[in-house]
């Protein structure tokens, strides 16, 4: 089997091993000897649905490369394809290892419009990705509810704390918990009349999966904010508001698809404010009296 491009101790490996993997492991592996570099930035889900296999299939041939699952393939194969001599697509690489295809050699001034850039982009794909009906129910979802509990693991349990920031403005029982342990907790004591808020950008989180199988199994409404529709989490949500943006295997956490979250969390939090606008400015009058000795 041959790729007809220049080989690294990486995808040796997986070429070594084939002859031990199962049919739906062979599949994945062949297609990652023949566009690795493509495979770099393609979800778990996405891979499996070129190889025409499942998810499992997937998370197996990783397993066969005693590696701890996909986003630990995706990094190990990217570090692999920069460390490649005279790779013709090297520049490339490293500068995917910097926020907004920075490089090295960039002016100060080329490095300022390029980080812009990489926030502005997934703003416009998110704009375009609005799904009016699903924004809608969300909405209604909430302003239904007895409670809003936010979900969000590693960096995204940051966004998690700033939509409970957000929403506390205008409307008293939002909850969101940072350790992750205790999300878990809080995932199993919801019900039917509270809804449980997933932030993720794969939606491939073990933890946050779980946490959105519990709530699913107890009735709660489920919300969830990815870029990805079809992932093991959105398996559970009632619904799911896409946002844009890439996030290379080496950034995870990165600022810009923060951004596309933030920037959904606050469509979001402005339709329910405009939906029962009365209400919600008195809540929001009240939480700004109670914050404004604070200020000097």
């Amino acid at each position: 089997m041959s790729c007809g491009t220049t080989w690294n101790t990486f995808l040796l490996n997986i070429q070594s091993i084939y002859p031990s993997m199962t049919k739906a492991e062979k599949k994945v592996a062949e297609f990652v000897l023949q566009h690795h570099r493509d495979v770099r930035f393609m979800s778990i889900d996405d891979l499996a649905d070129a190889c025409g296999v499942s998810l499992t299939s997937v998370f197996r041939f990783c397993k066969a490369l005693k590696l701890k699952g996909y986003q630990d393939f995706r990094v190990q194969l990217t570090l692999s394809l920069s460390n490649t001599p005279d790779s013709p697509n090297e520049v490339d690489v490293e500068a995917e290892m910097l926020p907004g295809s920075v490089t090295r050699s960039d002016t100060m001034n080329t490095m300022v419009q390029k980080v812009l850039q990489s926030h502005l982009s997934p703003l416009y794909e998110s704009a375009v990705l609005v799904d009016e009906a699903a924004l809608l129910r969300a909405s209604e979802f909430i302003q239904n509810s007895d409670q809003v509990r936010f979900f969000g693991v590693g960096g995204s349990s940051l966004t998690a704390m700033e939509g409970m920031y957000k929403f506390l403005h205008i409307m008293p029982n939002v909850y969101c918990l940072a350790d992750v342990h205790m999300q878990i907790m809080a995932s199993s004591t919801l019900n039917e009349h509270d809804v449980a808020i997933f932030i993720s950008y794969s939606g491939s989180s073990k933890e946050l999966v779980e946490m959105a199988k519990r709530a699913h199994s107890a009735n709660c409404r489920t919300i969830g904010i990815t870029q990805y529709s079809n992932s093991p989490m959105t398996k559970y949500m009632d619904v799911v508001l896409l946002c844009g943006g890439y996030e290379p295997p080496l950034q995870e956490g990165a600022s810009p698809s923060k951004t596309a979250h933030l920037f959904m969390l606050d469509l979001l939090f402005t339709e329910v404010y405009r939906s029962q606008f009365g209400y919600s400015k008195q809540i929001n009058q009240q939480v700004t009296d109670s914050i404004s000795n604070k200020i000097y």
